[in-house]
């Protein structure tokens, strides 16, 4: 028998849920291990439902239970199961930490893994949705291309996924441009987006370098805070489901510190990767979502995400006042797509 098997044997006998448990109030956390990496799998939310929505991280460097604190998880966690996984050398993963293992291929092993996991634990009637957020949609992309992935989900949602780093680049640079031009005509922030204006016109976009990749994510988010300012983007709501950081299943500084070096061995690999043209792969039924604002990964990539896959369900939602993190700017319109798209799959 092998490890693998016996794992999944072990997850069923230890975790399975009980004829007595209250399956409507999950709030279990389960670890599932894949090549020497330890990695929990936070489970809440209603099973009654029969889907589990399987939260992947952004960053690299982030964690799942970010992602729960968000107000627009409630009404999630209201209707379905929600699993938020601590990717390998993110958030509370543990283990052995081989530098060469930190690819996105293993990183894809990894998703794999947990998927497996959760359809053994849970059976095999559950609905499995994925949603990659940022760095999750390029790992979820490159998850999906492979048609036997796909077999193992009913549905997938990229939310601002960064799946082709080279093409971000240049489209930040055009959107960069754009959007100064409109914010200087409405004299908002206009000393700001005029120096942004004469950097972007100063980048050659078929010669961005690791360092022009680096400035163009920091003035992203310069830019959003100029768009709060000015009322062009709505305030990120606070609230949410309480994760408590401090004295709870995260510490802080070991998530931040592992985090930053998980990124940092990534980030070569990252930024050449470029997953558009493999998209048409993709037939699952879909749903984007992307913020208008978004600098950090252009709403062009949510577009060539819905004209380049093949499925016949697909649907892209656009939030006119958000950025980068809709289920912050517009959390109640975020967490409605998500419902309205999970109740129509078969």
């Amino acid at each position: 028998m092998s490890k693998w098997n016996l794992l999944i044997i072990l997850s069923v006998l230890l975790f399975s849920c009980r004829n007595n448990q209250d399956v409507s109030k999950l709030d279990e956390t389960i670890y599932v291990r894949s090549q020497g990496s330890d990695m929990p799998v936070h489970i809440h939310g209603n099973l009654n439902s029969k889907v589990l929505l399987l939260m992947v991280h952004g960053g690299p460097g982030g964690s799942g239970l970010d992602y729960r604190a968000g107000k627009y998880t409630v009404p999630l966690e209201q209707r379905f199961a929600v699993a938020y996984w601590d990717q390998r050398g993110q958030g509370m993963s543990h283990g052995k930490y081989n530098t060469e293992a930190m690819t996105l291929d293993q990183m894809c092993k990894d998703l794999d893994a947990v998927i497996q996991v959760l359809q053994a634990k849970y059976g095999d009637s559950i609905k499995t949705v994925v949603l990659g957020h940022s760095w999750g949609g390029m790992l979820t992309a490159n998850y999906m291309i492979n048609e036997n992935n796909q077999k193992k989900i009913s549905g997938w949602i990229e939310a601002n996924g960064a799946h082709d780093i080279p093409q971000l680049n240049k489209d930040a640079i055009q959107m960069f441009k754009e959007v100064a031009d409109e914010q200087i005509n409405e004299g908002n922030n206009v000393s700001n987006w005029k120096d942004v204006l004469t950097w972007a016109q100063a980048i050659d976009t078929n010669n961005i370098t690791a360092d022009i990749s680096y400035e163009i994510n920091l003035k992203a988010y310069q830019a959003e805070e100029w768009l709060i300012d000015d009322g062009v983007m709505a305030y990120p709501e606070p609230g949410g489901n309480k994760v408590p950081f401090l004295a709870g299943p995260v510490n802080p500084l070991v998530s931040f510190l592992s985090g930053n070096l998980t990124n940092s061995l990534l980030l070569d690999e990252i930024e050449r990767t470029a997953l558009t043209k493999e998209l048409h792969k993709v037939t699952v039924p879909t749903l984007i979502l992307w913020g208008k604002y978004d600098f950090v990964v252009p709403p062009s990539l949510g577009w060539d995400t819905y004209h380049s896959i093949s499925s016949t369900d697909k649907e892209i939602v656009l939030f006119e006042q958000s950025g980068h993190s809709p289920m912050s700017n517009e959390w109640e319109a975020f967490s409605e797509a998500i419902i309205s798209f999970i109740e129509k799959l078969e």
